[in-house]
């Protein structure tokens, strides 16, 4: 490292971590504000060759970097400044190593002599991620060489294992006062940063060799007379489009889930969520084979399917150090890199397979449309059903956790469209950020569906809606409070379920709204269901359209569909 006054050496050693990235190809960076962070914060505010988003709540700053690495699958870095506002991160951690997303986190902290011993603003920073895959700390800043090399080194490593190994790395940085360099050194690197962001950039992805399987493997499948494809949520930028065309050669159905974002093709099914909680249908649709991709699946049927037939041979097609066994463990494990490479063979399915669960597709739909009629009061289902048609080919859709992403799986027609999830540890926390975070990488129109709890959990996301320069609907499914719980036998002590489960929140959305500067529009009866969404979703910007839904008439759907039977 070059002679470096003392007062410019924190923001000159940040300066060498940040160029390196640069270097490596990372591009989006969250900031929140902090003092003891000046030195990273100027860093990469300094260089021409990042996004710098700035994002006041770092709990909802994690989740939107989430949601920019889901799309991208290339890490957001995430700056913060000593003491809990590194701690707000944690939920979008395990979120993210769960699901397998990338993730750089850079955090300030006080050096190593005002730890412990009471000073303002410090905690235990040390490996506070128990789960991240990269851990470092960066010790005080100096100027040897050997120290920017390992800084330098430091940064590969973070971009290394975020992405080879799908979760988070973390780095911590260590600083003693002064934070701020001169004026004068801060111009300078300035200047230097504008041709350094010309250089061309290393690519950091690891070398895909593809997937190549033998002889036995094929053999076990083009065997299969009644084979099954169950396709869960899967992270954007994981190659699954090879998924067709196997279900093409195998004849066998795909069941799709939204978030799996396989194509539409006359081989995926939706509507199981209803037809596969019969038994008397699950033991008509027994399969020899059953492939699994993308996470474990989200709704009840599926989950009824899979117990069924815990003997009946499963493999998952799984992405690089992701284990998505979830509760019915595999009997083999296939690991993907890149498109799957399949010889020329034929399956052993008859047609009569697949037609079966194509007409018992239809006959669900069918029965659907009967149970789904305009009335007052709204219901859930209802919103579903009349918005999924309705969501523009070029979009992106968010489903939040709890009801939303398994209601469009019940009530809505989803096959084909693009869908996100937080579906590692399917928490409520973060949904409206990473929509944000989402709709900042897509750069496409988005449509949110969210329950009223979980809007409130995150209303401090909406500080960034500046961000967001296409078309954002936010959907909230106000049914109430937690309704989800109505699905669990606490239900029947309805004292303590609504006052400790249910948890109904008296608040007014559209003075919330109102004070974000955000359109609302009220949605309370089913005619003005679409006027509304027609209004919004060609405006640039975050609307949102709150659904006053009933949350009895919405279970009665939901159950009428659940008890789904051929004969009726």
């Amino acid at each position: 490292m070059q002679a470096i006054e003392p007062q410019n050496l924190a923001f000159y050693w940040s300066t060498i971590f940040v160029r390196t990235l640069f270097e490596q190809g990372v591009q989006d960076v969250i900031i929140s504000p902090g003092s003891r962070s000046t030195p990273l914060t100027l860093a990469f505010t300094a260089h021409p060759g990042f996004t710098n988003s700035v994002v006041l709540d770092e709990r909802s700053a994690a989740f939107i970097a989430l949601g920019q690495a889901k799309v991208t699958g290339r890490p957001s870095v995430l700056v913060c400044t000593s003491g809990t506002a590194l701690a707000n991160y944690h939920p979008a951690v395990e979120e993210a190593t769960a699901s397998g997303i990338p993730l750089i986190i850079a955090s300030a902290d006080r050096p190593p002599h005002l730890r412990g011993i009471g000073a303002s603003q410090t905690i235990d920073q040390v490996k506070i991620f128990p789960s991240a895959v990269f851990y470092h700390e960066a010790g005080e800043p100096n100027s040897k060489k050997e120290a920017s090399e390992r800084i330098q080194t430091a940064a590969k490593q973070c971009i290394y294992y975020s992405t080879s190994r799908s979760g988070v790395a973390h780095i911590n940085f260590p600083f003693s006062k002064p934070l701020e360099p001169d004026a004068d050194f801060l111009r300078q690197v300035e200047e230097e940063n504008v041709n350094h962001s010309k250089r061309r950039r290393t690519n950091y992805d690891i070398e895909n060799i593809g997937t190549r399987l033998g002889e036995k493997f094929w053999s076990q499948l083009i065997a299969a007379e009644n084979p099954v494809f169950i396709a869960g949520p899967e992270n954007h930028f994981e190659n699954n489009s090879f998924i067709t065309d196997l279900a093409k050669i195998l004849n066998a159905p795909i069941l799709v889930e939204p978030g799996s974002n396989v194509p539409s093709s006359k081989y995926t099914i939706t509507g199981f969520s209803g037809f596969l909680r019969n038994t008397d249908l699950i033991e008509e649709l027994e399969p020899d084979l059953i492939l699994r991709f993308g996470s474990f699946p989200v709704s009840k049927g599926l989950s009824n399917y899979l117990e069924y037939y815990p003997g009946v041979h499963q493999i998952i097609f799984a992405h690089k150090n992701t284990w998505r066994d979830g509760d019915f463990a595999p009997h083999r494990h296939v690991l993907i890199d890149q498109h799957l490479e399949i010889p020329d063979i034929t399956g052993n399915a008859q047609s009569s397979w697949l037609k079966r669960w194509k007409s018992l597709e239809k006959l669900f739909k069918q029965t659907r449309a009967d149970i789904i009629q305009p009335s007052s009061p709204l219901t859930d289902g209802y919103i579903f059903n009349h918005l999924a048609p309705l969501l523009p080919k070029k979009s992106f859709t968010m489903l939040s956790n709890s009801f939303p992403v398994r209601d469009m799986a019940l009530f809505g027609d989803y096959d084909g469209k693009t869908f996100f999830v937080n579906r590692g540890a399917a928490g409520i926390d973060g949904i409206i950020s990473t929509t944000i975070g989402i709709s900042q990488s897509t750069k496409t129109a988005g449509i949110l569906f969210v329950g009223d709890l979980a809007f409130l959990h995150d209303v401090n996301a909406l500080l960034s809606a500046k961000y967001v320069d296409q078309p954002l609907v936010i959907v909230i499914l106000n049914n109430g409070g937690g309704t989800i719980f109505r699905m669990l036998p606490v239900y029947k002590m309805k004292e303590k379920h609504q006052a400790y489960f249910e948890t109904p929140q008296d608040v007014r959305i559209v003075s919330i709204c109102r004070g974000y500067h955000i359109d609302h529009a009220l949605v309370s009866r089913p005619e003005q269901l679409i006027p509304a969404f027609e209004g919004y979703i060609d405006k640039p910007g975050v609307r949102v359209i709150e659904c006053m839904t009933d949350a009895d008439d919405s279970m009665i759907e939901r159950h009428k569909l659940w008890n789904f039977s051929e004969d009726e």
